[in-house]
């Protein structure tokens, strides 16, 4: 399965020159096997979600109230209906916009190939007041998805939407990608994956090729506690890591290619 070339050039970091090897050496030889098993399981790991029921970990959404919870697993119960989803996305598409890339500032992610249960997750909480945006909190709330299986439909509608190749390479200056590499699987990686892929069950969001403004965004809000429905353990590591740190993580993310997958070399041209 071939790599884009801006995958092959961030992959490429492990066999860095030798000032580099002092801090890649502890995730070299786990990169190696880790990449490999990946590779080889990828036949799971990238196709997309069809339309079914996701069962998800129990643990997935600890820490949300009883309602919140319930609204999450009523849905992931469900059977996603794209069609009805494709109606319920038209108000969604004005900020997200139709093919769901959000805005090239990054101040709308790209939530097109998201895992449905991540997606699902994140309205739960805004509606909950587990996660704070007066817009987003407006269009979650049950004026507009009305249940659970509303939630579901344009979650599995948003996922089925083709995610494409990095959308725009961070800051332009890669001389963060190396600090950010090591920091990424130090820290990050054992729960979004080597890739920054994410996880469907564990409800763990896709990272790799998220807009690097809005990567950042994120990063320095659950350091400063601006993201209530954020595990202690994330705002914790969040909060450890230094401002060039974050920086230097959301450079290396944002030039990941999001679906290996992928054939194109390129990111649509915006709408």
């Amino acid at each position: 399965m071939p790599l884009t070339a801006q995958n092959r050039q961030v992959t490429s970091l492990i066999a860095a020159p030798h000032h580099q090897r002092q801090t890649n050496g502890m995730i070299a030889r786990t990169r190696r096997r880790t990449f490999i098993e990946v590779v080889a399981a990828c036949g799971v790991l990238l196709l997309t979600h069809t339309a079914g029921t996701v069962e998800v970990e129990p643990d997935a959404i600890e820490g949300r109230t009883e309602a919140a919870i319930a609204d999450f697993r009523s849905a992931m119960k469900l059977e996603p209906s794209l069609q009805h989803g494709a109606e319920l996305f038209e108000p969604c598409a004005a900020c997200h916009a139709t093919n769901g890339l959000g805005t090239l500032d990054g101040s709308v992610p790209a939530i097109a190939g998201q895992h449905v249960s991540v997606l699902v997750k994140q309205l739960v909480d805004f509606r909950h007041d587990r996660r704070w945006g007066e817009r987003m909190r407006n269009f979650a709330s049950q004026h507009h998805l009305s249940g659970p299986q509303e939630l579901l439909d344009v979650a599995a509608y948003a996922e089925s939407l083709p995610r494409w190749p990095p959308l725009e390479g961070g800051t332009g200056d890669c001389s963060m990608l190396n600090e950010g590499n090591v920091v990424y699987h130090r820290d990050c990686a054992e729960c979004h994956g080597p890739l920054g892929l994410g996880e469907l069950r564990r409800v763990r969001p896709r990272l790799a090729g998220q807009r690097y403004q809005y990567l950042l965004r994120q990063l320095e809000e659950t350091a400063d506690r601006m993201r209530p429905g954020m595990d202690v353990r994330h705002v914790e590591l969040m909060g450890a890591l230094s401002v060039e740190e974050r920086k230097s993580v959301a450079e290396y993310l944002s030039r990941l290619c999001p679906n290996l997958a992928s054939t194109q070399d390129r990111a649509p041209k915006p709408p």
